[in-house]
């Protein structure tokens, strides 16, 4: 029998099993069956085919929606709130197996080409790194969200609660979405699909756009922001470089102290734009400046804090490698880390464009 066709077997076998399991016990608890059954999709999309762990993800939709979801029995749904937790499972399903299936291809393309041992044994690091972001940045706001849609549901929350919890599902959500816009960004880039379209744009209006993209991690600090004194017109992708700026900016916000300062300078250096980032965190470890636009690579801060997926800094590499363009890490000598984007671009003088307009 084919090995897919074992394992889909075996995960069917496990759902049904686990839903058996708190059925008969009588566990009711929606947060403990929505966990046990994501554990259960995503041991299955580590070591299988993308369709089987997608197969798994719609048998435990099935089990959770018709055995403990109210009204039981039935695979109706009547709360906007049940939306959200069979939402999530059949999400993690998809997105747990389109990465476990890109890492296995990856691993088989280096191998044919005849790298063995070492190719084994980086491939192994990249799961094991792929899987410990994943697990941590979408184990945390689904759990968030489970636990904030069933207390939606609790008689004893008053009004003002009730907000709250929606204000919780709402801000997970768009931890989830980012974590998304993340893969998608990821998939581009090695895939080779970036490519730039330059044009003449204001670096102010680069910088709007970026903050625009994550202003929920830059609401609690203050953003200042330093221009060259004549205006000027750079001529670049303006979507790659805002897309690129905006994930230095969302990494300034998770390792800056709320309500502290966050830096931007715009610097143009012969024939190239250069933006710079200081935070006012607490600096970066020597070892890790050299390795923190790896692909899955969180610096010491990042994992003391558990903050981010090692995706963001990886992903703007790739699009300033797409205008020919470079960024790399530092420390300032007064306190906090600076991260510098920099592309090649011709300049010209505002006011000579409105002198010709």
């Amino acid at each position: 029998m084919d090995d897919t066709v074992v394992h889909l077997l075996l995960s069917l076998a496990a759902t049904a099993a686990l839903t058996l399991f708190y059925f008969w016990v009588g566990i009711t608890n929606p947060t403990t069956i929505a966990l046990s059954l994501l554990l259960v999709v995503l041991v299955v999309a580590s070591v299988s085919q993308r369709w089987v762990a997608i197969s798994t993800s719609l048998a435990a939709f099935f089990c959770f929606n018709f055995f403990f979801l109210p009204p039981v029995g039935t695979l109706r749904i009547e709360e906007s709130t049940q939306l959200v937790a069979l939402f999530s499972l059949l999400t993690v399903g998809i997105v747990a197996s389109h990465l476990s299936a890109e890492a296995r291809r990856r691993a088989a393309e280096a191998t044919a080409r005849g790298q063995e041992a070492e190719l084994e044994r980086r491939g192994a690091a990249l799961k094991s790194a792929l899987f410990a972001a994943l697990g941590h940045d979408l184990k945390t706001p689904l759990t968030a969200v489970t636990v904030a849609a069933d207390n939606l549901t609790a008689e004893w929350l008053d009004e003002e609660g009730r907000r709250e919890q929606a204000e919780i599902v709402r801000t997970e959500l768009r931890k989830l979405n980012r974590l998304f816009e993340h893969i998608t960004e990821m998939a581009r880039i090695e895939t080779h699909a970036v490519d730039a379209e330059p044009e003449w744009v204001q670096p102010a209006e680069l910088i709007e756009a970026a903050a625009q993209q994550v202003q929920t991690a830059l609401a609690n600090h203050e953003i200042e922001v330093n221009t060259p004194p004549e205006p000027v017109l750079v001529r670049l992708d303006p979507r790659l470089m805002s897309s690129a700026l905006a994930h230095l900016l969302e990494n300034a916000g998770q390792y800056s102290p709320p309500g502290s300062r966050i830096t931007i300078d715009v610097v143009l250096a012969g024939q190239e734009l250069q933006i710079r980032v200081r935070d006012r965190g607490p600096g970066i470890a020597t070892a890790d400046l050299a390795r923190l636009f790896e692909r899955f690579y969180r610096g010491t801060e990042g994992r003391q804090h558990r903050f981010g997926s090692g995706m963001g800094l990886a992903i703007t590499r790739g699009l300033l490698s797409a205008q020919g363009g470079r960024a790399w890490a530092e420390n300032d000598p007064e306190g906090g880390a600076v991260f510098v984007i920099a592309v090649p671009s011709v300049t010209r003088s505002t006011a000579a464009e409105e002198a010709i307009s």
